[in-house]
């Protein structure tokens, strides 16, 4: 009678363990889908995550969600970790991603969280949503379909830009959480198997898998290998733990999955320690979220080095006092060339065929075009030469994703004349709609260069 009243009381726990477990995760990924009911917008949602993780070095048996917290790090170039981070959030919606506002956490001189900071301190992350679905197997042996919402939550991991070593300036750190909700059974279930409580078998890793080193406390036994692709995922996982984190195996069960992560101090501890495997699923998931990161994060730097090359061009040559702040410099012939690889263009002949006139014109007109456009359009040109090769940026003031390029090589006799976007050309509209304020800005750059030509070509032929 004793006995089963203990039981009661232990399934009871699994259960209410399980449960908050489930919830609190659950509340989570309402938080990023929008649903601001439990949480107040602002909320310092990677503080939470961190604590929780720390509290829950293990899901418990019963619980049917799963959190995952990583660590991705990358060079950024010439590009700071900042500027490239703040680029991100600011063009989140290229990446598939969307930013999530944070209040800063104050800290105290002891360096301990202290009272909020002023409304105007913030901090901002990443998060993606999608849907999963996939089988595993349970205890038994049987297999379980389950539907899920799987989320993403990105944030900067970096000390203030100020703080940081020249070398630290230039490299991105970011920790990510991966969340993922059980669509199907919001609920724990009603009944425990006490199965569960048996010992659970020990984890044995090749010399290899431990750069040689084998605990001699903990050696291979006879009948004790480990299965390399275990099908009861539940008896080894531990889907908290960071991917750096290393996994001690302790020698009985108990009502949380029993492996828990920690670190322990002194030379000969990392033999004892051993890396777990994660619940399939979201071992699939995390896979995934890293590659997602990996490539929004080499696209922006892409995009964030051809805008910054994009803004000098505008701007890089007046010192006015609100640019001067910016620090802008003017861009060298080099970095010209490599902005125009970066970005789009078209000739004049491909935007309209009427223009293809002046694509047939000699070298030497197309310098006497730099001349008569340079004296034209004084502020808006930028001139470029280099041991005979030159290029003219005619700037367009009104629509600044767009100038009109002139290309001349002296020596190879080689002229081009074309327009060049920063992103690709919009879309011809149908013949029933207006087209976009772009391309009427556009159109009308290019018109009042193309009049200037054929006042260079009229001032020839007298």
């Amino acid at each position: 009678m004793l006995f089963t009243e203990e039981c009661d009381k232990v399934r009871d726990l699994m259960h209410v363990h399980s449960f908050s477990y489930d919830f609190h995760l659950r509340v989570v990924h309402q938080y990023l889908v929008g649903c601001h009911m439990t949480l107040r917008q602002g909320y310092q949602l990677t503080g939470f995550l961190e604590d929780f993780i720390a509290h829950h070095p293990d899901i418990p048996k019963y619980g049917r969600n799963h959190v995952f917290q990583g660590s991705f790090s990358i060079s950024t170039g010439m590009i700071t970790a900042h500027q490239l981070y703040n680029y991100i959030t600011d063009h989140a919606g290229t990446y598939g991603m969307k930013p999530l506002r944070m209040s800063k956490v104050a800290m105290t001189s002891e360096g301990k969280k202290g009272a909020p900071p002023s409304s105007d301190l913030h901090e901002y992350a990443l998060v993606a949503l999608w849907n999963s679905s996939g089988s595993y197997k349970d205890l038994e042996g049987l297999r379980h379909h389950d539907d899920f919402d799987v989320s993403l939550l990105v944030c900067h991991n970096a000390a203030p830009f100020e703080e940081q070593s020249e070398g630290e300036r230039h490299l991105l750190r970011l920790r990510y959480y991966v969340i993922m909700t059980s669509q199907r059974e919001l609920f724990p279930r009603l009944t425990a198997d006490m199965r569960r409580f048996k010992k659970l078998p020990q984890i044995h890793r090749e010399a290899r898998d431990l750069g040689g080193k084998v605990p001699p406390e903990r050696g291979t036994e006879p009948g004790g290998a480990q299965d390399p692709e275990p099908d009861l995922w539940e008896e080894t996982t531990s889907a908290t733990s960071a991917p750096d984190t290393i996994i001690s195996t302790p020698s009985d069960g108990n009502e949380f999955y029993p492996l828990t992560g920690r670190r322990r101090s002194g030379s000969g501890a990392q033999g004892l320690l051993y890396p777990s495997p994660l619940f399939p699923l979201l071992n699939q998931e995390v896979g995934c979220a890293r590659k997602q990161i990996q490539a929004s994060v080499e696209q922006a730097m892409g995009h964030c080095r051809r805008d910054n090359l994009w803004r000098r061009l505008f701007h890089g040559e007046h010192h006015h006092l609100a640019m001067d702040k910016l620090k802008l410099s003017k861009l060298s012939f080099s970095e010209l060339e490599e902005l125009l690889n970066a970005v789009q263009s078209r000739s004049v002949g491909e935007i309209d065929q009427q223009l293809d006139c002046f694509l047939t014109m000699s070298p030497s007109w197309y310098q006497s075009l730099i001349k008569v456009l340079l004296t034209r359009f004084p502020q808006s040109c930028r001139h470029f030469d280099d041991s005979g090769i030159q290029y003219l940026a005619v700037l367009n003031q009104k629509f600044t994703d767009c100038f009109v390029l002139v290309f001349l090589d002296t020596k190879a006799g080689k002229t081009s004349l074309k327009v060049v976007f920063r992103e690709p050309l919009p879309s011809q509209p149908q013949p029933s709609s207006s087209p976009p304020p772009q391309l009427v800005s556009m159109y009308h750059h290019l018109e009042s260069v193309i009049n200037t030509a054929c006042y260079n070509l009229w001032t020839g032929l007298l």
